[in-house]
């Protein structure tokens, strides 16, 4: 009987041990709940905004056009007797384009020697005398229509001037920063370096496929001897400069809806489980994890 009770207690103790299952080992929860502590941001680099200078230039390219032109015509019938400019001659009022005498003056011309011209000249420069053709405004030659000794008639196209000349070209490097009418760049003769001319930005238009390039129109402001219309001239065009600027690798940026931020380190004050006090914010930042495909991407348009 004893020996019966012996075993019936043995049987119930092993069913209460089977029932609760195998014992867990000490600080086995510890790790999971550390798990739960982990940030998906622990481990990214971390940045200061750093403070600095920033100018910005963009290379440009084009080529020159005659803008704003007008014809200068003869006043009267008469001869062409010299020409005293070629094209692409920068001229203003006082520059004389060419002379030019009246039928009857020519007349009297042919009828005298080479040795009597002058005293023939002399005798009637006060009833035939030479006419000298001038522009109205200062501009560029852009075409002569005449030669010396031929016979013109009134109204005859003798020049065309061009007011403006403007360099119609474009940015040959992707250009970030937004343009502006009235930014300047210095540019040149492709093929004459010592050709150099001061420009205006004017106009600008994005050129199709592409939110970096341009279409620009640049101004000549100081026009001069050595323009040539239809002709390369490359140079920089001045964006702009900060000093003492925040800066910071482009690629820290992050970009979502047009719209851009920067995950930065903030002081905080009171809290609850669901909202946080911001006091402020420091310039230390983190650097974000980009997508395997931009960076993929980024790397095959780095290798082109």
């Amino acid at each position: 009987m004893k020996r019966n009770l012996i075993n019936f207690l043995a049987l119930l103790l092993a069913g209460h041990a089977y029932a609760a299952g195998p014992a867990s080992a000490p600080g086995a929860a510890a790790p999971e709940a550390a798990a739960q502590n982990i940030s998906p941001w622990d481990g990214l680099p971390q940045h200061n905004v750093k403070t600095g200078d920033i100018a910005v230039y963009t290379p440009v390219t084009g080529i020159t056009t005659a803008q704003d032109t007008y014809d200068i015509f003869a006043p009267f019938d008469g001869r062409i007797e010299e020409l005293q400019v070629e094209v692409f001659s920068f001229v203003t009022p006082k520059t004389v384009l060419t002379r030019m005498v009246s039928t009857e003056m020519a007349a009297l011309l042919d009828s005298s020697s080479e040795e009597s011209r002058k005293q023939t000249e002399r005798r009637w420069q006060d009833v035939y005398s030479y006419t000298q053709i001038t522009p109205e405004t200062q501009g560029v030659i852009t075409n002569i229509y005449i030669e010396p000794r031929t016979r013109i008639y009134k109204g005859d196209r003798l020049f065309t001037v061009a007011k403006k000349v403007v360099v119609i070209g474009k940015n040959t490097e992707p250009l970030y920063s937004k343009l502006g009418p009235g930014m300047t760049a210095s540019v040149e003769h492709a093929r004459s370096p010592d050709a150099k001319f001061e420009t205006r930005l004017v106009n600008f238009l994005h050129i199709k496929g592409s939110n970096l390039t341009y279409r620009l129109w640049l101004e000549v402001l100081d026009l001069k001897n050595g323009i040539k219309i239809g002709e390369q001239f490359n140079g920089a065009l001045f964006v702009g400069k900060s000093g003492n600027a925040m800066l910071l690798p482009r690629k820290h940026m992050i970009e979502s809806g047009g719209r851009r931020f920067l995950v930065t380190e903030i002081q905080t004050g009171l809290e609850t489980a669901d909202e946080i006090e911001i006091l402020g914010h420091s310039l230390l930042y983190l650097e974000p994890v980009r997508p395997a495909a931009e960076v993929k991407d980024g790397k095959a348009k780095k290798a082109r």
